[in-house]
């Protein structure tokens, strides 16, 4: 279960973390991996979590997730800034989600693979929200965010504009 500050944390990075991120113009900056050179993911691992990727953010009239290169961004962000322990532990994670889905589940057609996409989605979100589908929950989380880290996702999807109407610091609250 996540606490209240848990939570809040999650929606600052997601919804206004991002642009912080842009803000420091550079200094904050992770350098996502391109063609194939992995520095943190096996090929395998890379393959699952580019598939589960697209099937959580497809393309749509948007971009997807493979378009704004998701699974290199999380690629990155863990050779460049997770530390050994967090490393260690979502290289277990992704085992254990590769386990739930099935060895066969990077073969699987996208309809198929979907399906057991949202079986696990609909498992890992039930009212009780079991403990064994927390790396599922903590990858999707990870994917969301990288998704709305990337200048697509928050130009296009979130319409983020920088500072929205007219500015002015004497409003009551």
């Amino acid at each position: 279960m996540k606490t209240r500050r848990e939570i809040l944390q999650g929606l600052i990075v997601s919804i206004g973390g991002s642009s912080l991120l842009t803000a420091c113009d550079g200094f904050a900056k992770i350098a996502p991996t391109v063609d194939g050179e992995l520095r943190f993911y096996s090929s395998e691992e890379i393959e699952l979590v580019t598939k589960i990727s697209d099937l959580i953010i497809p393309r749509t009239d948007t971009p997807g997730a493979s378009d704004v290169n998701v699974s290199g961004f999380l690629d990155g962000l863990m050779a460049e800034w997770a530390n050994a322990e967090t490393r260690e532990n979502h290289h277990r994670d992704i085992k254990r989600i590769g386990g739930q889905l099935g060895d066969s589940f990077r073969e699987l057609d996208e309809q198929d693979a979907k399906n057991k996409l949202a079986n696990l989605d609909t498992r890992a979100y039930a009212a009780d929200r079991p403990d064994e589908y927390s790396a599922y929950r903590s990858l999707k989380g990870l994917i969301t965010q990288a998704y709305f880290a990337s200048e697509e996702g928050r130009l296009l999807e979130q319409q983020w504009v920088a500072v929205p109407g007219r500015w002015n610091p004497r409003v009551e609250i």
